[in-house]
């Protein structure tokens, strides 16, 4: 018993030195007994409890540390404590220890024991956990019958699912449903209405029975909206696009400016269709519709038209004047405000392809029946300038016949002559 005193009051030390020691759990076996001799001292010096509770409030970082340190050795559980049987003995190692008494040790061995319980219960709830996963065995099952019967109903032509939906008391031809989803964006607000509206799941229909059910409506919705050229659910991507062509100026790029009027010109017919399908007359009514305002678009694609085809072929000219004038007849208001401009581009375009008499001529008929005379003399004998400066002039002169120093235009058409 001597020998492990002594090697008590060395691991004392030790520990207090900070320093690992694999003897810890022989020291552990006289801390009991020095508990003891330390709480009689404490009863016969009538020292106040309230440092019994300083010791118990240090820092927990410093008992976890030591039990770190003594755990070098075996663990050190409480029920390997032994009592030892010389007090002289004991005496001393109490007096050795009373700075850091031993019962920070079996503190932080209660609270490692207290941390390794939730571990216990975090295993009770992986278990728990996985009881749900059973429930998803039934729905492959699900999938593979839905999955049956849809390719039954792809493989059917859009003739035959209308017949069906038909059967199902159903009653419209393909432009009833093109109407609607040229309307409503939602299809799946358009199936919903269709199923209630005409009762279809109170009637129970049976696929593997009759050959159709409730799911048929969504797949002759799909199959209208894929052959319709324009529908409700284009117009917020339209309104993005609209965003972007505003935002776009013309470049040096060759390449860029002829992708983007293509993207342009492919919006403008898409929004030429949406007037014609729906009846509507008014951009203003159309920029409601979609979202944006599509009066500023047009005025945008006629200025970048003007810009570019001088560089392009006389065919697209041809074209684009068709185009043009196609939508300012469906747009009444866009045809108030747009159809001279329109009319002097084109005009100008085709004298700048080298096609003068066409050109001549669409502006003769312009300046026959339109007041403003002063600015489309200007606009006439400008487009000449850099091609036929003296035909230019001619054009000036021509205009004072109608046109004196009342008009806008008057210092412009004399600055021509000047010139």
């Amino acid at each position: 018993m001597t020998k492990t005193v002594k090697k008590s009051a060395k691991t004392t030390k030790v520990l207090n030195e900070k320093v690992a020691v694999k003897t810890a759990a022989k020291a552990v076996q006289s801390t009991k007994e020095a508990v003891k001799k330390t709480e009689l001292k404490k009863e016969t010096v009538k020292k106040p409890a309230a440092k019994a509770v300083e010791v118990k409030t240090e820092p927990k970082k410093t008992a976890v540390k030591e039990v770190k340190k003594s755990s070098a050795g075996d663990a050190l559980p409480l029920e390997t404590k032994q009592t030892v049987s010389k007090p002289v003995k004991a005496e001393k190692a109490r007096k050795k220890t009373v700075k850091k008494p031993e019962v920070k040790k079996t503190e932080s061995v209660k609270e490692s024991v207290k941390k390794s319980e939730p571990v216990k219960k975090a295993v009770k709830k992986e278990t728990v956990k996985k009881e749900p996963v059973k429930k998803a065995e039934t729905k492959p099952v699900v999938k593979k019958d839905n999955k049956k019967k849809l390719e039954a109903y792809q493989a059917k032509s859009l003739e035959e699912c209308i017949s069906l939906m038909q059967k199902m008391n159903v009653q419209y031809k393909y432009e009833d449903y093109y109407r609607l989803i040229l309307d409503e964006a939602d299809l799946k607000k358009l199936e919903k209405n269709i199923i209630e509206g005409n009762h279809i799941k109170d009637a129970n229909y049976d696929f593997d029975t009759v050959g159709y059910d409730a799911d048929l409506v969504m797949v002759t919705l799909n199959k209208i909206a894929d052959t319709m050229d324009i529908k409700a659910s284009d117009f917020k991507e339209w309104k993005k696009e609209i965003k972007a062509a505003m935002k776009f100026q013309y470049a040096d790029d060759g390449e860029v400016n002829a992708a983007e009027y293509l993207n342009e010109f492919s919006l403008s017919e898409k929004l030429l269709m949406a007037g014609q399908r729906k009846d509507i007359h008014s951009v203003e009514t159309l920029s409601e519709l979609v979202g944006a305002d599509i009066g500023a678009f047009f005025k945008h694609f006629f200025d970048f038209a003007y810009a570019l085809l001088p560089t392009w072929q006389y065919n697209d000219v041809k074209f684009y004047e068709d185009f043009a004038y196609a939508i300012l007849s469906q747009y009444a208001d866009l045809f108030e405000s747009e159809q001279l401009r329109v009319q002097i581009d084109v005009a100008d375009l085709y004298i700048k392809h080298g096609d003068y008499q066409h050109g001549d001529e669409i502006y003769s008929y312009i300046l026959r029946d339109n007041q403003i005379k002063d600015f489309i003399y200007y606009r006439y004998a400008s487009v000449y300038k850099d091609i036929d400066y003296n035909k230019a002039k001619s054009i000036a002169y021509s205009s004072l016949q109608v046109v004196d120093d009342r008009y806008t235009y008057y210092p412009n058409i004399m600055e021509i002559i000047q010139d």
